[in-house]
């Protein structure tokens, strides 16, 4: 199965106060999905963790021509790209009931070895996607270049945070952001999103949070000389 699909109609649980869908949500229903796509394809969480490995992402690109809205019923599809070396491509799209493709994505996940967190090449895991492109994909994600923060707070891990792979989940990171970006709580919708994830953060982890603004793009970022997390959006 090359392309999985999946209706979802929007609850209350997944909008915020506008009633559109709330970016952590939207990254929760790609994680989802790419989970049960993976499942099918025989990658799945209890298969590669019998390898001693787990999925990671690694880098995350949204393009949002529109939010979805509480109620409203979508279309998501995801598929994955050709694998390279250690690097294994994802895509989503999301579709309205009228048929336009509301939400574009592309992701680079990675395997990693559970025990000592190093990646793990294809060769090694035996996991190899040969998947074609199919000519809707947005252009995989490169790390920002560029990076301006003024403003900072400090932040502990909650345990609410942590997944089961025990340290903070990606979905997280971006009610972070929003909880810190005054143009989220203006009810502005995002044009586009850009995550790099460096490094776990576990549980009770304290660290700063640096975030900042300028012409319409927002950035967060943890702390020193080599941040966790990077993410930019643009609004």
């Amino acid at each position: 199965m090359e392309v999985y699909t999946e209706k979802y109609k929007l609850r209350s649980r997944d909008v915020n106060v506008f009633r559109t869908l709330r970016t952590s949500q939207l990254f929760e229903i790609m994680q989802e999905t790419a989970t049960a796509h993976s499942e099918l394809l025989g990658t799945g969480i209890d298969v590669i963790r019998a390898k001693g490995l787990m999925w990671v992402v690694a880098l995350q690109r949204v393009e949002i021509n529109r939010l979805p809205r509480y109620r409203e019923e979508i279309t998501v599809e995801t598929w994955p790209g050709r694998t390279t070396h250690s690097l294994y491509p994802r895509y989503h799209r999301f579709i309205d009931a009228e048929g336009e493709s509301i939400i574009s994505t592309s992701a680079i996940w990675t395997l990693v070895d559970v025990e000592e967190r190093r990646l793990v090449p294809s060769a090694q895991s035996g996991i190899d996607f040969g998947f074609d492109k199919r000519g809707c994909e947005i252009a995989l994600p490169r790390p920002p270049r560029a990076f301006y923060t003024d403003s900072s707070f400090p932040f502990t891990v909650p345990f609410s945070y942590v997944d089961m792979n025990g340290h903070m989940n990606n979905v997280r990171y971006f009610d972070l952001a929003e909880n810190a970006f005054p143009a989220a709580a203006e009810g502005r919708i995002p044009k586009s999103i850009l995550i790099e994830y460096s490094s776990e953060l576990l549980l009770g982890e304290h660290l700063d949070i640096l975030w900042g603004e300028r012409d319409g793009t927002y950035y967060l970022k943890t702390g020193g000389d080599k941040p966790s997390f990077r993410i930019v959006m643009e609004y």
